[in-house]
């Protein structure tokens, strides 16, 4: 079952929005603080991006974790070995989806059976979408990239859910 309703990813995702630069930075704090090894994972895979689609990369994983956060779960420390067991999962699933036939991959990422659909959702549509007045330079194959670590952040919280 998901931890992040729909309801409550889009919730989130403008709250933070909303969000004063000085919570913001609160925020990012305690995401390194609170799932250190899952930090350090995102901080190394997307470390290679341009600076728009690092960027926009990190505000996605925030986003993703503060609707975590205000699902009003406690999670486990999540160790390195369950984030490098997910990040492999996320690399099969990945390939097949870019190898297959579908005209938009993201669309078949979405429609699959998965831990948390509403936070792969925002993923998906947080990376790809296009908006005039604010313009993000991102590669195809930097969003593919930041989309699959993304994902593996949201299976490692939720794998990593605890009911109270």
């Amino acid at each position: 079952m998901p931890v992040v309703s729909p309801d409550l990813m889009e919730e989130t995702w403008e709250s933070v929005a909303a969000s004063s630069p000085e919570a913001i930075e609160r925020m990012q704090k305690a995401c390194g603080v609170k799932q250190e090894e899952l930090t350090a994972f995102v901080l190394a895979y997307l470390s290679d991006l341009s600076n728009d689609a690092l960027g926009l990369a990190l505000w996605v994983h925030l986003v993703i974790r503060q609707a975590f956060v205000r699902g009003g779960e406690r999670f486990k420390r999540i160790k390195p070995n369950k984030i490098e067991r997910a990040w492999r999962e996320n690399q099969i699933l990945f390939a097949e989806l870019w190898s297959s036939a579908e005209d938009d991959p993201f669309e078949g990422l979405v429609e699959r059976e998965i831990a948390e659909p509403s936070v792969v959702r925002y993923i998906v549509d947080a990376m790809t979408e296009t908006n005039p007045d604010d313009p993000i330079a991102i590669s195809e194959e930097e969003c593919r990239h930041a989309v699959q670590v993304l994902k593996t952040v949201s299976d490692c919280l939720h794998d990593a859910y605890r009911a109270r």
